[in-house]
């Protein structure tokens, strides 16, 4: 396939197409869903693969392990299903509608009795043989590339006392079992009384560990409760319930499997390794800890500020590790809530509020603790948990039982003029709903202060979290000094716990052998060579540019003038003519402004533009986003990709007003992408051989917030269609909230083999499976249900095709750094460690193939590497083949590699499921419906998306 060629279209999801009565279709290029055998004779599509025969046991197949849950039955079942029900004919023509992902398009699986049982003969065989490989040579990494040494925020761990120790966890039973802050008091107390030997280490909630063996014992104690001054019994109870050997750690050094780690023992590790920075009184979120701030936190806004901390956690490489670095938490701000009302909503503290500005102050207030105290008057104080808002406090009347003057109703002004002897200031703002929620008990919101280092789980907005990056990047330098100097507070080595468990932390970086890759030469136009420097090129003639005949801007910003936007056409044409793209003049801007304030009506506002436009062929429309009101962005994509179909590319406003050619040569590397052009690919001589005849997928499942009770998870798997890696297709599915097991994994990947099959012509050699969004503790069911589905999908095409399956998860959110050890590493102003940096030995699993890759050079702040775990690999590759293959792979985006480091279809996947997730929070879906097969898939597919880089 030659990228220069003319683009011939992306295919649609396969729908319904008429057969004629009594034709027999070839088996070379037999479609799913066709209610014929599949064919044992092979074809030159699908080559006949030598299989061994089956032993008697497993010649029917065998009965599958009891899930471990509720929603892996659901996976099961369709597992176990060898006769699924039949739907309609797949890799037939689509309809119009169809391609645009608005119509549901199944496909089935075979139908056939025999054919199902050669499946099923096939499968069983597949899952007795389940393993995660191991390395080849246990101490031994990669050879490709620069050989150097790199410093980690790793600190060793000296363990060699711990492993001859058993260590006994201890139950401990509150009752009341809150407030959880004042439980750590109460146990050191009943310690003293009861254990005044013994060191412990405390979890915060009931688990107590402890190398000398106890009597259980019940007592009371009695806490002080800081927050009103009173005292709290609680009764406590200890029992023995588990004795743990910690040589099962050294043994996992040796030998271990991600498959079986020694759970308790890592645990209670974990728990030891907390004590201390529990002991210090710090605010625990995970594993992150936050002291009190010293200086005032940085403003977030919206009633947030920034706390600054420290994560913490131990690591099994092939020593153990403390992996220590800084961590950021948005916590709601230390004020009287008066003060967010008049700085946040801006509003007059002696009129009524408007109802915007109540359902934002009632969305903050909800689930906040408070404080509550009268002036002068600290026998009042009393703390709180908000559960709404109710009428103003002139407004809001109650009946009080009157010893002299019997029953009375009574405004909330005049119960604090009566009772506390408090003229309330301001009578119009609502009072706060506190306590228990079917008892309307009433308090002045401005008597009411937010408590400080209180945790909330509600997502951060735009706005906040741009303001979290902002003072959260930090370069290598700073970033180090702030981990060093919390080592040195925590101070570890000073604690009595870990020195009676026999652990000794040594307080350094680690200093680990590292390589650098050599960067892969790309080609353009002509086979035109260009090679990055450290993670950074300037793009040439596009490989495959494409031709924009008809194309409008569409202008949302007021401010945003004619003269602005004819430059931006003068801008982008003369790009285009230097990356070999041809673009008409655009058509007459279209303005449509909106209100600074509100969103309801905005789909209806631009949905009417993309209509007709769509209706007159537009080809791509491009959208100036203004900065206000918040949400724009979300409401465009849906509207045009999603419901009306049609491309578009979002410019925010303020970058219309600087657009230059550096920008406009960007924006055009997206649009040449989402037109299906090719910007650029692997030079032949820079291609893997590994590369040849592979379709490459990246997978993510995205859940929803923990506020959003109503709401699914959505699975979004991208799949490349082309010899090239660089064109690629989304499909995405609703499933049960919080299930990270991609259920209908199988019919995504048999859409995507024949997509690839009917753009190339030819099935795939074999398959590279990127999986994002995973932990170790999930490996095995990735193993049972991700890879079990894509065997089946190609069995499902013929079942002498077999390809060979390369299985990688891909792990970002680890806590992992890399710091230059020496000056001819320090890359860019940040001296931030050079593109293309690998770390494959010492802090990796001990015995699996597993590596750190930081594959772009940083933009600002630290770099970050993303971790890969090989846990299945049928093409046998050795570490240098796969280390490399990854990281050219990230090099295949539509942007520069500097703003993602992690492969394109893990980047493709993640924003697919990302846009998903925005378009359906707006959806009213029944949680119970998902559990129903037909349904959810009703619902799948009516969000599916099939036109190649729509979502770019």
């Amino acid at each position: 396939m030659n990228p220069n060629q003319p683009n011939t279209g992306a295919p649609g999801v396969p729908g319904k197409k008429k057969q004629k009565k009594g034709v027999q279709q070839d088996s070379s290029n037999t479609k799913a869903g066709q209610s014929q055998e599949p064919s044992s004779s092979g074809s030159k599509d699908f080559p006949q693969i030598s299989q061994s025969k089956p032993n008697k046991k497993q010649q029917t197949p065998q009965k599958q392990n009891k899930p471990k849950d509720a929603n892996q039955k659901q996976i099961q079942k369709q597992n176990q299903s060898a006769e699924p029900k039949q739907n309609q004919p797949a890799g037939t023509k689509p309809n119009q509608k169809q391609s645009e992902g608005n119509n549901p398009s199944a496909v089935p699986k075979t139908s056939s009795t025999q054919g199902g049982q050669q499946i099923e003969q096939q499968i069983v065989i597949l899952k007795n043989n389940l393993h995660i490989p191991k390395r080849r040579n246990p101490k031994t990494g990669g050879s490709l590339g620069r050989a150097t040494e790199i410093e980690v925020n790793h600190l060793p761990l000296n363990l060699d006392q711990l492993f001859k120790k058993v260590v006994y966890h201890v139950d401990v039973q509150f009752t009341p079992e809150l407030p959880k802050r004042l439980l750590r008091n109460a146990l050191e107390e009943f310690n003293n009384r009861h254990y005044p030997k013994v060191n412990f280490a405390f979890d915060g909630r009931r688990n107590m560990y402890t190398i000398k063996e106890i009597k259980g014992k019940s007592d009371t104690i009695s806490v002080v409760n800081d927050e009103n001054n009173r005292t709290i019994d609680f009764a406590i109870s200890t029992s023995i319930v588990n004795t743990i050997q910690m040589s099962k750690i050294e043994e996992y050094l040796r030998s271990g499997s991600s498959n079986t780690p020694p759970g308790e023992a890592f645990q209670a590790l974990d728990i030891v390794l907390k004590n201390r920075p529990f002991a210090l009184r710090f605010t625990n979120v995970g594993r992150s800890f936050f002291p009190v701030p010293r200086i005032t936190p940085v403003d977030l806004g919206e009633g947030m500020e920034l706390w600054k901390g420290f994560f913490q956690s131990p690591v099994m490489g092939w020593k153990p590790y403390l992996n220590i670095d800084v961590a950021h938490k948005g916590f709601p701000k230390y004020q009287p809530l008066i003060n967010f009302i008049t700085n946040e909503l801006n509003c007059n503290l002696n009129s009524e509020m408007e109802q915007k500005n109540y359902n934002a102050l009632a969305s903050y207030v909800k689930g906040l603790k408070i404080d509550f105290t009268v002036p002068n008057q600290p026998n009042t104080k009393r703390s709180y948990k908000v559960v709404g808002l109710l009428d103003s406090a002139s407004r809001f009347r109650f009946e009080m039982e009157d010893p002299v003057r019997g029953k009375q109703t009574l405004n909330v002004v005049q119960y604090f003029k009566i009772t506390r002897n408090y003229v309330i200031k301001y009578p119009n703002l609502p009072c706060l709903h506190v306590g228990n929620v079917n008892k309307k008990t009433a308090i002045p919101i401005e008597l009411c202060h937010v408590q400080k280092g209180q945790l909330r789980l509600k997502k951060l907005s735009e706005v906040q979290t741009a303001a979290m990056v902002k003072n959260a990047a930090r370069p290598p330098a700073e970033r180090r000094q702030t981990i060093e100097n919390c080592i040195k507070d925590i101070a570890y080595n000073k604690d009595p716990v870990l020195k009676d468990f026999g652990i000794e932390v040594k307080e350094h970086f680690a200093s680990i052998p590292a390589r650098v890759l050599d960067q892969p030469s790309l080609a353009y136009a002509q086979n035109k060579e260009t090679k990055p420097r450290a993670g950074v090129w300037r793009p040439d003639r596009f490989s495959k540019a494409v031709h924009i005949n008809k194309w409008v801007v569409l202008n949302l910003d007021q401010r945003t003038n004619i003269a602005s936007i004819k430059n931006f056409e003068k801008s982008l044409m003369m790009s285009a003519r230097d990356l070999n793209v041809v673009i008409s003049p655009m058509d007459p801007v279209i303005n449509c402004f909106l209100p600074r304030s509100t969103l309801v009506d905005i789909k209806t506002s631009i949905g009417s533009v993309f209509t007709k436009q769509k209706a007159c062929n537009t080809e791509l429309i491009v959208v100036v986003i203004p900065d206000y009101p918040a949400g724009i962005y979300a409401s465009v994509k849906q509207k045009s990709e999603l419901e009306v179909g049609i491309l578009t590319q979002c410019i925010k406003s303020r970058t219309m007003f600087k657009m230059n050619a550096s920008t406009s040569s960007n924006i055009l590397l997206k649009i040449n992408s989402k037109l299906n052009g090719i910007n650029h690919t692997l030079a032949v001589r820079s291609s893997p051989p590994s590369m040849d005849g592979a379709i490459i997928f990246g997978a993510d499942v995205t859940h929803p917030s923990p506020e959003q009770t109503t709401i699914p998870s959505v699975a979004a798997v991208a799949a490349s269609h082309d010899f090239y890696g660089s064109q690629y297709n989304m499909e995405w599915r609703l499933q049960s909230p919080k299930v990270e097991i991609i259920q209908d994994l199988e019919d995504i990947v048999h859409i995507q083999l024949l997509k690839y099959k009917e753009r190339t012509k030819a099935v795939p050699k074999k398959i590279f499976y990127f999986r994002d969004g995973v932990s170790e503790g999930q490996f095995l069911q990735l193993l049972e249900y991700e890879l079990i589905a894509i065997r089946r999908a190609c069995l499902r095409l013929n079942i002498s095709y077999k390809p060979s399956v390369t299985f990688l998860v891909v792990q970002k959110r680890h806590h992992t750094r890399m710091f230059p050890k020496f000056n001819y590493d320090m890359d860019g102003k940040f001296a931030n460690v050079p593109s293309g940096t690998i770390i494959d030995t010492q802090i990796t699993h001990p015995t699996e193939l597993d590596f750190y890759l930081c594959s772009h050079a940083s933009i600002q702040g630290t770099s970050r590497p993303t971790k890969y775990h090989l846990i299945w690999d049928d093409n046998n590759f050795t570490e240098d083949q796969l280390e490399q293959l990854t990281f050219y792979l990230c090099f295949m985006f539509v942007r520069c590699t500097r703003s993602v480091s992690y492969p394109a279809p893990t980047y493709y996947a993640h924003l697919a499921a990302f846009r998903a997730r925005a378009y359906i929070e707006n959806k009213t879906i029944n949680l119970n419906n998902l559990e129903d097969a037909q349904t959810r898939n009703q619902l799948n597919h009516s969000f599916t998306v099939n036109t190649p880089m729509f979502f770019v």
